[in-house]
């Protein structure tokens, strides 16, 4: 429900997320439920009716993700400086609400939760992929000082060659080379 950070102070404003299974048509256990219910509307939680799956799916991308970035972070050693950001600070607060939980509820939330490998697999999938974006940067930087003058994207490139001195680029060669060998 809530971990004892977010719901520490009050529970006013936090999601209640419920869905109801099992209560059957009998009217006393559809007043019971009902009475359940208003205990933590009375409370000031949002009230969210959702089927179980799409809770799984919608915990694995919120809960499950901080956890895991809050975990990442204090594995990382993130401190406080002098000269934090705004950002900073809130990555601070991250691990530090995220910390406070148990590692047996992170563990849950993966262990239990069908779509929690997904997001791990996404969350990796976007790590490499920012690496590849700054490496790659990184490497047109190096040719730039290695060769001098601007450094062209490879269709810049062939383009320029094609209007310079007429040389064909491979995939050209390859397809002309064929069509007049099938000629002769």
């Amino acid at each position: 429900m809530f971990g004892p950070e977010s719901g520490k102070h009050s529970w006013s404003g936090l999601p209640f997320v419920y869905d109801k299974v099992r209560i059957g048509d009998a009217a006393s256990r559809q007043e019971r439920c009902e009475k359940f219910l208003r205990i933590f509307e009375n409370e000031g939680c949002k009230m969210v009716e959702m089927s179980c799956e799409k809770h799984d799916y919608y915990a694995a991308g919120s809960q499950f993700v901080t956890h895991t970035m809050g975990r990442v972070l204090e594995k990382y050693g993130v401190e406080s400086s002098p000269i934090n950001t705004k950002g900073y600070e809130t990555l601070l607060d991250l691990v530090e609400n995220t910390s406070s939980d148990s590692f047996e509820l992170f563990y849950g939330l993966f262990m239990y939760n069908p779509n929690a490998l997904e997001q791990l697999e996404r969350l990796d999938m976007a790590f490499e992929s920012v690496k590849k974006e700054l490496f790659g940067r990184l490497h047109q930087q190096y040719r730039k000082q290695m060769f001098g003058g601007e450094v062209q994207s490879p269709k810049k490139t062939e383009q320029k060659l094609l209007n310079d001195g007429g040389v064909v680029p491979m995939n050209d060669i390859s397809s002309s080379s064929s069509s007049s060998s099938s000629s002769s």
